[in-house]
């Protein structure tokens, strides 16, 4: 298909995911009574934290890197983190209570070995070893990288091959399976999103529940698509907040002990606890820098009293740190440390002042 006609094949898939009231709400019914029986009655922010700002492949047709350059192995770039920006974000989330979800960004772009450099300072702010989702490796990379990581993902945007490898060309969905395959083989925490908007329709719930059974995945993240200008998905409009719910009930019902997390849609924060009631675990994409103390923040806390779950972490109310004394007690050497010290402070500024403006 060329991007005319697959805008035409999304025009008519699109009339195919409509989801009644009625349809919802007999799914969600089933879904609670699963999720009280398996599942903790909380709920936890996941900060997605990211690397790099670009990619080696970067033709992703819903992704706004497609229309960016692509990474030159070998090359500098001003899109690639510091160490220390990103360990002060994870001490920052991991004082506020927010969790961190996974390290990601752009595919090829670091070596295995400078993840595994940066993995080894991030488990010492946790505590404990953190996921990555950047995409797919090979087994002798999962074998290197298996000591240092509490597993591995990838997006897999759908599990519809032919969809899958229009939408992803340099990322086949064969490739995607060899991977989840490897990750199987090592007995390591297999996490995927699914994206909704690029095509699927809700039938394909269950060709996604076959390949959780199949691969024994342990997390879904389900995402929506966000449209992106100058991508062929530019005018093409993201699923309601039913379809999401509907997927989420379908997906909880089959697969009662898997671990199933939202990406937040700012536009949609009100219909937030139909995710929760449906049995997501837990959510990502909250622009906790930006939203903290404010008006979506204040949303959330709202819609997560509403499904009767405990929302774990700080979002309204700025606990007092120290943070020169925090960043004192990493396990690193005094170079490292005075380095991560003033971006650390930036962060927990930026939380000041938004908690002040709220309060004024």
């Amino acid at each position: 298909m060329n991007n005319e006609e697959y805008l035409e094949f999304i025009k008519v898939r699109n009339k195919n995911r409509t989801v009644t009231d009625s349809e919802l709400q007999d799914a969600i019914s089933k879904a609670k009574l699963i999720f009280e029986a398996n599942h903790k009655p909380t709920v936890h922010f996941e900060r997605s934290i990211f690397i790099n700002w670009t990619c080696a492949i970067a033709d992703c047709k819903y992704c706004y890197l497609s229309t960016k350059p692509k990474h030159k192995a070998g090359t500098q770039s001003t899109a690639l983190r510091s160490h220390e920006s990103i360990l002060a974000e994870a001490l920052i989330c991991k004082l506020m209570g927010w969790k961190i979800g996974y390290i990601t960004g752009g595919l090829r772009v670091e070596s295995v070995d400078q993840i595994i450099e940066l993995l080894k300072k991030l488990n010492q702010v946790n505590q404990k070893k953190n996921l990555m989702n950047f995409g797919p490796y090979a087994h002798s990379e999962i074998k290197k990288l298996k000591p240092f990581t509490g597993g591995m993902g990838s997006a897999i945007e759908s599990f519809d091959e032919e969809l899958h490898d229009f939408i992803c060309p340099s990322k086949p969905l064969v490739t995607l399976r060899k991977f989840l395959t490897h990750l199987q083989t090592e007995e390591m925490h297999k996490l995927i999103t699914i994206i909704l908007g690029l095509g699927e329709n809700r039938d394909d719930i269950n060709l996604v529940s076959e390949n959780i059974t199949k691969y024994d995945i342990n997390t879904v993240q389900l995402c929506f698509l966000k449209p992106q200008a100058d991508t062929v998905f530019e005018t093409v409009p993201a699923p309601d907040m039913n379809y999401m719910a509907y997927w989420v009930a379908q997906l909880r019902i089959k697969h009662p002990k898997l671990k199933i997390k939202v990406a937040l849609v700012k536009e949609r924060m009100d219909d937030l606890h139909l995710l929760l009631e449906a049995g997501a675990n837990g959510f990502s994409r909250f622009l906790c820098f930006k939203e903290f103390a404010q008006e979506q923040a204040c949303t959330l806390e709202i819609e997560c009293e509403k499904a009767n779950r405990q929302l774990v972490g700080n979002f309204t109310s700025l606990p007092n740190f120290d943070i020169e004394a925090e960043v004192a007690k990493l396990p690193f050497d005094a170079e490292l440390k005075a380095k991560i010290l003033p971006k650390a402070e930036q962060y927990y500024l930026k939380l000041k002042k938004l908690a002040k403006k709220a309060s004024s």
